[in-house]
């Protein structure tokens, strides 16, 4: 098929070595893309199996600095394996359908963990879990029916942060407040009644609010981009006919 190209254009055929170069790259990049030994896999790996340890760690008690540190180490290597791949151009197919699995499985074993611990009420845990399965649900549909991929925005990366962030401080068992504002009854939102809690909440309660704005834009974005795959089909089968 590669023969038949070159052959059938009169500049390509005059400079077959520059065509062999640019077949030979797009080969070199295809097997790149679908390589699963990297480094920036490994350390999404090596992420994932600190899932389960900081969850036993959370709801065990007892250690709560280990509990922080690993849970804060995953959170950072949810950047690094990123940055690295991007640089050194070792993005593959695998890092990116494992990378955001494994993010959420951080967030919601941690949300989890912290919600059996006391820690956290049930309804930040349903809403995070929510968003999470939402999110990567929709991602997959999306990609699936444009065969392209949504791009990452800022604000998804910074909910990330202020998430991570926000269940760090909770999980050291640093920053109790004597009391809430007491502005309501209720225990279920931590910060505004008068009971004790921990000041990490309104952190918390900030990256919910950019969880919220981020799935609506990532909504957004999906719909823009299943409307333009079905514009693009429907010229195709028009030019056809």
């Amino acid at each position: 098929m590669v023969f038949s190209v070159l052959h059938s254009d009169s500049k390509s055929a005059s400079h077959p070595k520059e065509q062999g170069e640019i077949v030979s790259k797009a080969s070199r990049n295809q097997k790149d893309s679908e390589r699963i030994l990297t480094v920036p896999n490994a350390i999404t790996l090596l992420r994932l199996l600190l899932v389960p340890l900081v969850f036993v760690l959370i709801i065990n008690g007892g250690n709560n600095l280990l509990a922080f540190l690993l849970f804060a180490l995953a959170g950072l290597t949810d950047f690094a394996d990123g940055y690295i791949a991007r640089k050194t151009n070792a993005v593959t197919e695998f890092g990116k359908a494992i990378d955001p699995l494994v993010d959420r499985l951080l967030l919601g074993c941690g949300v989890l963990a912290l919600f059996i611990v006391g820690k956290l009420p049930i309804w930040i845990l349903v809403l995070v879990i929510f968003r999470d399965f939402f999110l990567l649900s929709g991602l997959a549909i999306v990609r699936k029916v444009t065969e392209v991929e949504i791009r990452i925005r800022t604000i998804g990366k910074i909910t990330t942060a202020v998430l991570l962030t926000g269940f760090a401080g909770l999980i050291s068992g640093i920053g109790a407040m004597p009391s809430g504002l007491g502005w309501i009854d209720s225990s279920a939102f931590p910060g505004f009644s008068a009971e004790p809690y921990f000041a990490w909440i309104w952190l918390i309660y900030l990256g919910l609010i950019f969880s919220l704005m981020t799935l609506v834009t990532y909504i957004y974005d999906g719909f823009q981009l299943i409307k333009g795959a079905k514009l693009r089909q429907k010229e195709a089968t028009s030019d056809a006919a």
